[in-house]
């Protein structure tokens, strides 16, 4: 028996830091935009630099200690009976903390997609309440008598954890089919612009992976799928999965900000360009004005929104206004027939 469970545990082990190599991919993925647009913006967004900050390390040195706990459980070390029941208790915390992190994040987003609309607002409110409310029965209820081996290997899920499951596929759902109706109801050239794109995406996939993991769960307390690795794998890639997610979600919305500063400022360029005109400037001038402008920044392209934080924070030294000459690689600035600037594409 204890060999059959040292292989099962080894396997579990294994899933375990192929999760933790999937946050690490992740986390050199973005940690050029995190230096950008996160360390860059904390002054005037503490609150959503403040939670990536602590959700992005923590969230990783939180998963090495998961690792090194599948580790030690596969090593066959007897522990006594109460560290199993801390272990459990902690695996509830961490994923109840990064997931009302990522839900509220969510709901961020999709309160905006419906113009700051109440009725969503509540409807989204009250089923992560209950959400919240399953994860503390099906701990109080499961952690005690959970099948576990002298190692804390779990050797038969238990059935109330179910509760958190349903609640929580049901949430993400209904945040999944609100952005997507949005989504069909917005207009469709908004839908397809760069940041539309940006917003859709992320707000979409991770209700939708949250749905299909916990789905994934429901089927194997009830056991319609029956596997020995059964409550010794799902919550390293929940966590995985809610720790990436929210994390992307923060940067873009980093980027997202970004761009619309890009559109005021490019407003007021306008504005200022053509009382420059009102008041008889030279036909030269405005020649030296048109070469200024900037062209449309794509905010899938990183280069190209760095480029424009850049243009941003640098300031013309001939007269101290803003400097918008932000040009793609490799590409020439489109000519305009009118002598007021282009407008920035989201």
């Amino acid at each position: 028996m204890s060999d059959a469970i040292e292989a099962l545990a080894r396997k579990a082990a294994i899933s375990a830091c192929a999760s933790l190599g999937v946050m690490l991919v992740d986390f050199f993925w973005l940690l050029r935009d995190e230096i950008t647009f996160v360390w860059g913006d904390i002054r005037r967004r503490p609150l959503y630099a403040l939670v990536y900050i602590i959700e992005r390390y923590v969230g990783l040195v939180g998963q090495g200690f998961n690792v090194y706990v599948s580790l030690r459980i596969a090593s066959l070390l007897p522990v006594p009976p109460i560290y199993c029941r801390i272990w459990f208790v902690y695996q509830a915390i961490s994923v109840q903390v990064l997931l009302s992190s990522m839900e509220c994040a969510l709901i961020h987003r999709i309160y905006a997609l419906f113009n700051r609309n109440s009725s969503i607002l509540f409807v989204l409110v009250l089923f992560c309440t209950f959400q919240l409310l399953a994860l503390g029965a099906s701990a109080w209820l499961a952690i005690p008598n959970m099948q576990h081996s002298e190692t804390c290997y779990v050797l038969k899920t238990n059935i109330n954890t179910i509760y958190f499951a349903t609640t929580t596929m049901a949430t993400h759902f209904v945040m999944f089919f609100m952005i997507f109706w949005r989504g069909v109801k917005l207009p469709w050239e908004w839908s397809c612009s760069a940041f539309g794109r940006v917003v859709l995406r992320d707000s979409a996939l991770s209700p939708l992976i949250v749905s299909l993991l916990t789905f994934a769960m429901v089927l194997c307390n009830t056991d319609v799928i029956r596997t020995s690795l059964n409550g010794n794998i799902i919550y390293y890639w929940l966590f995985c999965t809610m720790w990436i997610s929210l994390g992307r979600i923060i940067v873009n919305h980093s980027k997202a900000a970004l761009l619309e500063e890009l559109k005021e400022s490019a407003g007021a360029k306008r504005g200022e360009l053509t009382s420059e005109i009102d008041v008889g400037e030279t036909s030269s001038s405005i020649s030296e004005s048109r070469t200024s402008q900037n062209p449309s920044v794509d905010l899938t392209s990183t280069s190209e929104v760095r480029i424009a934080l850049e243009a941003l924070k640098g300031r013309d030294p001939s007269n101290g206004a803003f400097s918008f000459a932000v040009a793609k690689c490799g590409e020439e600035s489109p000519s305009s027939g009118s002598s007021d600037g282009e407008d920035v594409n989201p």
